[in-house]
């Protein structure tokens, strides 16, 4: 991770926080969907990994914007995509918190968690290229494609068995 222009504006830091943020809010959605169905060991298991990935990911994008410091440059400016991102996650925390949801139900979710997760990874690798983030949004892009794979295969696992 170089940083090949200095250090970060703010606002670029911000965007980093609130990215944590996104990926602490995913780890605690698939901590819940791990409680919800503790009595499948194969898919607690499955969340349980997942969750941990994004707790993973949450952690690099606070060392991120630690290590690559601020100045006071575009400091008014907020991401609204990833505050939306972030507001919706917020209203599945909720809605998954509230109601007994089936294993299709909480896949779907996710599904669309991970593919929402990916399209931000990839917006973020040409808006942060210039400050040498842009591997760290790859790597989380292959993450979020690893984990769609993941889901997937368990989906499809289910409906075999079924």
């Amino acid at each position: 991770m170089t940083n090949n222009t200095g250090k970060l504006p703010l606002n670029k830091i911000h965007a980093l926080d609130t990215c944590s943020l996104i990926e602490e809010r995913c780890a605690h959605i698939y901590r819940h969907f791990e409680k919800m169905f503790s009595n499948k060991p194969v898919m607690a298991a499955l969340w349980h990994k997942i969750a941990n990935d994004e707790d993973n990911h949450a952690a690099q994008f606070k060392l991120a914007a630690h290590h690559l410091g601020h100045n006071e440059k575009d400091v008014g400016f907020i991401d609204k995509k990833l505050i939306a991102v972030l507001d919706k996650l917020d209203s599945i925390h909720r809605a998954v918190e509230t109601n007994q949801l089936s294993l299709s139900e909480v896949f779907e979710i996710a599904l669309v968690i991970e593919l929402d997760l990916a399209e931000r990874h990839i917006e973020s690798i040409l808006t942060y290229g210039d400050y040498g983030l842009s591997d760290l949004f790859i790597k989380m892009e292959k993450y979020d494609q690893g984990h769609l794979e993941l889901l997937q295969k368990a989906v499809d696992s289910l409906t075999i068995s079924h």
